[in-house]
């Protein structure tokens, strides 16, 4: 073999070895590539194995589910509450916060020392009517799914907040008298607010349930109805039985009427 086809070999064998050690590289990409999708795959299907058991437990208990989102979008109602609250309290503190408040059942002491007057009652007042507009728009759709009378569920809404809001209106100015000299108005505040918002969160929960926003079913509704009309069907044809009954008496006492009348003349 000569020297030039012993470099020739020599640089087919390093050419070999060079693919070679090309294709183990790219193997092993491929290898670590295909690992990593199968640990992602993997970690894909743990997580949506977690999500359909999270979602089959709130099937079974949609009490539960139901809880949760109601007390999340209340939280959300809560915050906008507070944060009205403090805007209109603060806002209103120079012009009426000193004035005090007497109307009926409902008494803000004025100033920082009581519970910042007709200013901490027209806060408490607008804040809970905001806080309620966002909890019933919300819930009636997202948390209930309610399909009832929605003028229904409105009027019985109204009549509920209306009761709460007078309740812990007058709540929020008896604690922030009693308590508003020892901690002030603002600490005294924040604890009536917060105290009226769970009465509100647990009584408003229960009506929304059992009462205000219910869910019907509409093939039992559909049921009902038919049933009714067939009701109303089967007596309408009996009525009509009945009528053309007593129609044919009345024509057989007339015949017979009529024909006592012929013999009577023939005689």
């Amino acid at each position: 073999m000569t020297d030039i086809e012993k470099l020739n070999a020599e640089e087919a064998e390093e050419a070999a070895k060079d693919i070679t050690a090309a294709e183990e590289e790219v193997s092993e990409v491929e290898n670590a590539s295909d690992e990593e999708n199968a640990a992602s795959d993997a970690e894909k299907t743990k997580l949506a194995v977690a999500f359909d058991k999270g979602k089959d437990f709130m099937t079974r208990h949609g009490n539960i589910w139901q809880i949760v989102k109601f007390t999340l979008i209340s939280l959300i109602a809560f915050l906008a509450e507070f944060a009205s609250m403090y805007a209109l309290q603060y806002g209103l503190e120079d012009v009426l916060g000193n004035q005090e408040f007497h109307w009926f059942v409902f008494h803000y002491a004025p100033g920082r020392n009581g519970a910042f007057g007709t200013a901490g009652f027209i806060a408490m007042l607008v804040s809970k009517c905001i806080a309620e507009v966002i909890s019933f728009t919300i819930n009636r759709k997202k948390t209930f799914n309610a399909n009832n009378n929605v003028v229904f569920s409105a009027i019985m809404y109204v009549l509920t907040v209306i009761a709460l809001i007078l309740f812990t209106t007058w709540l929020a100015g008896v604690l922030g008298d009693a308590i508003g000299p020892a901690i002030g108005a603002d600490f005294g505040n924040t604890i009536s607010k917060m105290l009226g918002s769970l009465i509100s969160w647990v009584v408003i929960f229960l009506m929304d349930k059992f009462v205000i926003m219910r869910k019907v079913d509409k093939g039992e509704d559909a049921d009902e109805n038919a049933d009714a009309e067939t009701d109303g069907a089967e007596n309408a044809e009996g009525a009509e039985a009945e009528a053309a009954a007593a129609a044919d008496v009345a024509v057989d006492d007339l015949t017979a009427t009529e024909s006592a009348s012929d013999d009577t003349s023939s005689d």
